[in-house]
């Protein structure tokens, strides 16, 4: 007889049998948004099958996905934020009076962003060195900044129309082809963040801080400065893409971004990032962000009432709860066998 295998059963597993159980979660939500789409393509296959469907459903997901995107940052480290729609408006706001000002320059875009650093910080430095907890510092701040703008506006939109066209404006909301550019912003930023957070040592220091902090500080880390960081980084991501939505409406309005802070936080949850921290992904957050938008989409286009909208977002939130319930069981079942 031949001699009898000691690998241990885990080394046996096939490659792509642990790639799947790596990525348990993240294909578990892309899953999701795959059943989702060919349930209205069977509904409306002339609908889903319009190229023009999804440069218009590209054309708003930005607004949603962006800000998500760096909030999932936030929520891996256990904190919260429900400034940054103020912030949005606060970042569209600067680069609309920079523009009216001085005219269509960069200068608008770099002021835009530079408030909404200053914004995350001033975020960042409430919760880490007067510790107040984010949930009430980012209320504070979302009341501030809405106030400050509600102030400089007296309440009134500010029309942009007049700049379209011109090389800046086509470059951050034009279109190649049918394709919406702001579309390929949000990749480009969804690819800088996910290298970030899983290829660089920040990107540690954020899952050490969030998983649990006393630990990260024995580790050396600076948790203050990560959580500083990380306010900024979503504050100037958020000022980004208030200023995208301003220009695709081609109008500031005050009450930009207040439709975005549920939205966007429904992405971070259904992407699989809990609010308990220490674990996120940000390709879960970019495909929720996704599957929100299609479910809008997708109503409209079947000729189903908008006021549906709402309850179908609340069933795919509850489902995709529940599967990340059961995944994250399954893991821990499997690590005590292992074990």
């Amino acid at each position: 007889m031949g001699k009898r295998s000691v690998l241990p059963k885990q080394l046996k597993t096939p490659y792509f049998t642990g790639i799947t159980a790596k990525y348990k979660l993240q294909i578990a939500i892309l899953a999701i948004f795959l059943m989702l789409w060919l349930i209205f393509f069977a509904i409306n296959p002339s609908g889903f099958s319009n190229p023009y469907t999804y440069t218009a459903m590209f054309s708003v997901a930005p607004f949603t996905i962006i800000p998500a995107l760096s909030l999932t940052y936030v929520i891996i480290l256990g904190e919260i934020d429900l400034s940054f729609p103020s912030v949005m408006a606060l970042g569209a706001l600067v680069l609309t009076l920079t523009w009216k000002t001085f005219g269509p320059t960069p200068l608008g875009l770099l002021l835009a962003l530079s408030a909404g650093l200053l914004a995350g910080l001033l975020n960042g430095i409430l919760i880490t060195k007067f510790q107040i907890p984010s949930l009430i510092a980012t209320i504070g701040t979302m009341f501030l900044w809405r106030g400050f703008i509600l102030v400089v506006t007296q309440g009134y939109g500010i029309p942009l129309g007049e700049y379209r066209g011109l090389p800046i404006y086509e470059m951050l909301v034009g279109r190649i082809g049918i394709i919406p550019v702001q579309i390929i912003w949000t990749v480009i930023i969804a690819l800088v963040l996910w290298v970030i957070l899983n290829f660089h040592k920040f990107g540690a220091y954020v899952y050490y801080t969030g998983d649990n902090r006393i630990a990260a500080k024995m580790l050396g880390i600076n948790t203050d400065k990560v959580i500083i960081s990380v306010y900024m980084i979503h504050g100037a991501i958020a000022a980004f893409a208030g200023v995208l939505a301003t220009l695709e409406m081609a109008t500031f309005w005050p009450a930009l971004g207040e439709i975005y802070l549920m939205k966007s936080i429904a992405s971070v949850i259904v992407g699989g990032t809990p609010v308990t921290g220490g674990i996120g992904t940000i390709f879960g957050t970019f495909i929720g962000g996704l599957i929100l938008e299609l479910i809008e989409t997708g109503i409209l286009a079947v000729g189903v009432t908008g006021f549906w909208i709402r309850l179908v977002h609340g069933l795919v939130i509850i489902i995709a709860l529940i599967a990340q319930v059961l995944i994250r069981r399954s893991e821990m079942r499997r690590m005590r066998v292992v074990e």
